[in-house]
């Protein structure tokens, strides 16, 4: 588990932590001490090119080409806003290596693309409106063969994860003190390569309380629910899934199948009566129920212990006097629920505005979704997706679960974060995989939060094992379910 920061809480932490004089000059040697460690070992007999800006990360930058050059590494460095004002540090470490190499940046074309390139110039006082002259500096250095960042590259937001115009495409980043939330979030992992944290025995995570908690597969899986020897299918959960309006059966087929082999002892799926004999054929465990209104629902409420409702469905008529009688119903059951896809923009109209959900629902929408549900627009749910997500658990009062590139789950008290998964994800059918894997786990007994949190991280981690098996491009959402079921046992 990873703590992440904003900028803001970093920044104030190195402020209350730098207590005696001279305590940040000695931080700033201690993580260009570290860095060099890392830099001679990633490139024994490499020469090294370091762009330095005006604070005090381009005072880390030239402390970094000290050392290099005290390891026998030929160094030069570009000052690349030499007209701008130098903070303290920053001049004091210029002036330590001024008698080390300088070139300007006309001749920045003419360094052979093997040096490696080392981004010194902003770091966490970054900036997004760069200016031409930086934005042409960051054009040329994408021909070079091996980048570092120190601390965050330029041109990326280290709270939002958004870039400029131009922003340095880092193999790796050497990140000192804590994780910024930017660098695991939108463009963060793209543009930061291998992340690489110092924390410079500062220990900020055992004093601040993070703005996000980053989880893996290995953080989670000890919530995947175990069998007892002499259990039997009752034992495992009855999911029901209401999914699937005409011309969308696949849906509800998918989400019920998920559910079926991710260990629900019973799977039941009310859809559409077109719908019964394609689901029969495809899932003969599953029990299909076709139903055409809101009364052959009725019969259906008191058998589960969980409820998928959402994939498939529509704002139409059947879809809504449907969500309409199951929102009550598990209200009065208190039945753990998820709510996906069109139940999601259902609740944004009446009648279903005036329903008040119970806070152990989870929700589950993709940015578009989440845009409608909140009245603004994807782009803008996209610029903050922490505070979108905390946004939607504030209105609705429920368990959200933020999907998309850095999926946020959160509830009222704490927020988490699962960076892994990739663009492999983005397909039709991935999220009714994951409302099925949700809704199993929900069957089996897992509390709403834990069971977000797992399938979440169970889903994205099968995408990465398609995506090492196969490649990131062609997935069938179907093809999920042998992975995550692997995951599981």
């Amino acid at each position: 588990m990873n703590s992440i920061y904003t900028a803001e809480q970093v920044k104030a932490f190195e402020k209350n932590s730098f207590i005696k004089e001279g305590d940040d000059l000695r931080a700033m040697m201690e993580a260009a001490k570290q860095s060099v460690e890392i830099l001679n070992k990633a490139y024994p007999t490499s020469e090294f090119l370091i762009l330095c800006g005006p604070g005090n990360n381009g005072g880390d930058g030239y402390f970094i080409g000290i050392g290099l050059s005290k390891s026998n590494k030929r160094v030069k460095f570009l000052d690349v806003l030499d007209d701008a004002k130098k903070s303290y540090l920053c001049e004091h470490a210029f002036k330590k290596a001024k008698d080390l190499e300088f070139i300007n940046a006309k001749s920045l074309k003419n360094i052979l693309t093997e040096t490696v390139v080392i981004d010194a110039i902003f770091g966490i006082g970054g900036r997004i409106d760069l200016g031409s002259k930086l934005e042409d500096i960051l054009l040329v250095c994408d021909r070079f063969e091996s980048k570092v960042a120190i601390d965050v590259p330029t041109g990326l937001n280290c709270n939002t994860g958004e870039i400029s115009q131009a922003c340095f495409n880092a193999d790796k980043t050497i990140t000192f003190i804590a994780y910024k939330l930017g660098q695991r979030i939108n463009e963060g992992k793209n543009y930061c390569g291998k992340l690489i944290l110092k924390d410079l025995g500062l220990d900020m995570n055992k004093n601040v309380s993070p703005t996000v908690n980053e989880f893996s597969f290995e953080d989670i899986k000890r919530n995947i629910p175990k069998r007892k020897e002499n259990s039997h299918k009752g034992n495992h959960g009855k999911l029901l899934i209401i999914a699937g309006d005409e011309g969308f059966g696949g849906a509800g087929i998918m989400s019920s199948e998920s559910g079926l082999k991710t260990g629900a002892g019973l799977v039941r799926l009310l859809t559409r009566k077109s719908h019964v004999s394609a689901s029969l054929a495809k899932n003969p465990e599953v029990m299909v129920t076709g139903a055409d209104n809101a009364h052959d629902l009725e019969a259906n409420l008191r058998w589960p212990d969980a409820v998928v409702a959402g994939p498939g469905m529509f704002e139409n008529y059947w879809s809504e006097q449907i969500l309409y009688k199951l929102l009550f119903s598990v209200l009065d059951n208190d039945t753990p629920t998820l709510l996906d896809a069109g139940a999601l923009r259902l609740l944004t109209h009446e009648p279903f505005s005036k329903i008040t959900l119970h806070s152990q629902t989870v929700l589950t929408p993709h940015p578009g979704e989440a845009a409608e549900m909140l009245k603004v627009t994807a782009k803008e749910i996209q610029k903050n997706r922490i505070e979108s997500a905390k946004e939607l658990q504030k209105k609705y009062g429920c368990i959200i679960v933020l999907k998309g590139n850095g999926t946020i789950i959160c509830n009222k008290d704490d927020t988490y974060l699962c960076s892994a998964g990739g663009p492999e994800l983005a397909v039709a059918g991935s999220g009714d995989i994951l409302s099925g894997v949700i809704g199993s786990l929900l069957a089996q007994g897992l509390a709403p939060y834990e069971a977000a949190k797992t399938g979440v991280g169970i889903h994205a981690q099968a995408g990465e094992e398609f995506a090492k098996d196969v490649g990131r491009i062609g997935l069938a959402a179907g093809e999920l379910i042998p992975y995550i079921r692997k995951f599981l046992n």
